[in-house]
């Protein structure tokens, strides 16, 4: 995973994101349709708070000169991290060359030294001033006025919206909703608004909602989609009430599970059971398997979990792969292994709306659910992260980035934003994340750290995030329309994997070229126009689909682009037409790189991981600013 991920567009994302530092906070974070948006959250307050600050050094050996000076707020020596935050990139690289000065006791011994040593200069209690933002008020929806069934999302009855309002601080309130659907606008005096469903199609419609609190500011517009699609012949005289399929996309709902990559496309999942892999099933049972995976096997034999001598060659086929007798012998170990995740990925699937079977089959396709390092730790864990790999979870999923970079960097460096940091600083994040997901411990039993392999499926379900967020923003910057107004569900999940797997400069040129052709942007037409170094990305959906997307793909060749004959200039002056500039949109996020798992283990048992060719990256996307 992430051999094509790379900073293909960062660059161009870099004049969005000055932008939106030189704002700030003072916008809220979407935008009404009016004229007169509301201003959103406006709670700070001031703090006292008392600690010790240190005071070091950082010196040359060759003539006591300062390189640097650090204040940090914890015992002891200073940190990479503190160097790299006080000193900048250069002084940090220098600082991790240098050797130890070992032996030299004398002055002149010591100038000989290379590079630079600490130097602790004191400390002193200090009293801080500090900022503090409060919490805001916030307005959450529901379904009312039906008998809702959320395992099958039917309402029987007619359906509305409720609106509630919920003000954190105490002694304030919130004394109005405000409601937009459909393009009507409704106006509530109090902190709860109902507002009625009419029927829509399958593909909803769209609704804001926000509150006005009595501390004096407002919450930020909050932004969804709701369908209200009647179910067929469900009304009788017995029974006159319509039963309506009601599906709510917003993080504003808390009824409903949390819909994740549907909400950043917004679009609604097809009406009815989803296909097997987009499933979550209720219990972790339901995502149990037995597949006699060889590569999990010859790991499970080396490292001592199962006892194979009595096999030729010790049960191994090779270094990645058990033979026939090692996977005969290590079959119960195998279905043990395979599923004792479940819980987990079913966990990790309800708090991230990533399905559960989608992860497990990623997890089986990139490593057999052997979440340990493989091949000269260039790839890690159930989905085989690479450094360069981490991109789409640390520039595309900002939520993600917020919890994680902070536990690396310090919170004013990671506020930049991650495309805003140095070299040496998006390096230094890689690499952690990474160590996130590397369970590998040689002095555990097993040669996993179970702990820390259960953490590390969330790591990925965050990525998967981001390649869904890359996706999207990808997808309009080619169409210029909203992504769930022209491709299916089932399809965006192809698209993503598509984009795990071979990279977003693939999936660009594929849609980039159904588009030019006026084609339905389905997974058909898609995928028969990825450029043939990217094709192997077909077989990687297939698999990880269990077979629900078309594999016998009609792969389409671009024509030659036709060079144009100069023509020369004759002397008589052709009047042009001077081109009427017209307002280009701009948005914030531009798409880039993702993570990109090499494709390796199948779901079929004779897989064992294997790497593949980076599919290279045949055009690079002209992306425009987007609103």
């Amino acid at each position: 995973m992430g051999k094509a991920s790379g900073r293909f567009v960062l660059l161009l994302i870099l004049a969005g994101v000055l932008i939106i530092a030189m704002v700030g906070n003072s916008l809220p974070l979407s935008v009404r349709a009016d004229s007169e948006p509301t201003p959103g959250p406006n709670r700070k307050t001031l703090i006292q708070v008392d600690t010790i600050e240190y005071y070091w050094w950082l010196v040359y050996w060759s003539d006591n000169t300062v390189v640097c000076a650090l204040t940090i707020d914890h015992e002891g020596k200073p940190t990479d991290n503190d160097v790299l935050n006080d000193c900048g990139s250069t002084v940090y690289d220098k600082w991790l060359h240098t050797p130890a000065c070992i032996g030299s006791e004398t002055g002149a011994a010591l100038q000989a030294c290379k590079g630079m040593y600490l130097h602790n200069t004191g400390s002193q209690p200090v009293s801080k001033e500090m900022e503090i933002d409060l919490a805001p008020a916030v307005i959450w929806v529901e379904i009312s006025g039906c008998t809702y069934d959320q395992e099958t999302g039917i309402c029987t009855g007619p359906p509305s919206l409720l609106f509630k309002g919920e003000e954190t601080l105490p002694n304030e309130s919130i004394t109005a909703i405000h409601v937009s659907l459909n393009n009507e606008e409704f106006n509530c005096d109090t902190n709860e608004c109902t507002v009625a469903l009419s029927p829509t199609s399958e593909k909803g419609v769209p609704f804001t909602f926000w509150g006005d609190s009595s501390y004096g500011d407002s919450t930020v517009l909050y932004e969804g989609l709701v369908r209200a699609v009647p179910v067929p012949n469900t009304a009788s005289e017995e029974n006159p009430l319509t039963s309506y399929y009601v599906d709510i996309l917003s993080p504003q709902w808390k009824t409903g599970a949390s819909a994740s990559c549907a909400d950043i496309w917004q679009v609604f999942p097809e009406i009815g059971d989803p296909p097997a892999w987009l499933d979550t099933p209720n219990e972790a049972s339901g995502l149990s398997s037995s597949i006699p995976y060889y590569y999990l096997a010859a790991m499970l034999i080396k490292n001592g979990i199962v006892d194979a001598n009595t096999c030729p060659n010790g049960g191994l086929e090779s270094n990645l792969s058990a033979n026939q007798c090692g996977i005969e012998i290590a079959q119960p170990a195998v279905t043990t292994w395979q599923n004792q995740f479940d819980e987990q990925i079913l966990q990790t699937s309800l708090d991230s709306g990533i399905p559960g079977q989608l992860l497990k089959n990623i997890f089986a396709r990139e490593s057999q659910l052997w979440p340990g390092i493989y091949i000269n730790v260039r790839e890690a864990g159930f989905g085989q992260l690479t450094e360069n790999g981490a991109d789409a979870a640390l520039l595309w999923n900002r939520s993600f980035y917020d919890q994680f970079c902070p536990l690396v960097l310090s919170k004013t460096t990671c506020s930049l934003g991650f495309a805003m940091l140095s070299d040496a600083q998006q390096t230094l994040l890689r690499g952690a994340l990474v160590q996130k997901v590397n369970a590998t411990c040689k002095d555990c039993p097993t040669g996993i750290d179970m702990t820390q392999a259960n953490f590390s499926i969330s790591v990925f379900a965050e990525a998967l995030v981001g390649n869904c967020s890359q996706v999207n923003r990808l997808m309009y910057n080619v169409i210029q329309k909203e992504t769930g107004s022209v491709a299916s569900y089932s399809d965006l999940w192809r698209f993503t994997l598509v984009n795990y797997t071979a990279g977003p400069g693939c999936l660009f040129d594929a849609i980039s070229r159904t588009n030019k052709a006026n084609n339905t942007l389905s997974w058909i037409n898609v995928a028969a126009n990825l450029p043939e170094a990217c094709r192997p990305a077909v077989d990687y959906v297939v698999n990880v689909s269990q077979g629900d997307s078309e594999e016998n793909i009609a792969f389409s060749t671009p024509l030659p682009t036709a060079t144009r004959t100069p023509i020369k200039p004759t002397a008589t002056k052709t009047l042009t037409r001077t081109p009427t500039l017209t307002r280009t949109p701009t948005r914030t996020q531009t798409p880039t790189r993702t993570i990109t798992p090499s494709i390796t283990p199948s779901l079929t048992p004779s897989a064992t991981p294997t790497e593949t060719p980076t599919p290279t990256q045949t055009t690079t996307p002209t992306v425009e600013s987007i609103p």
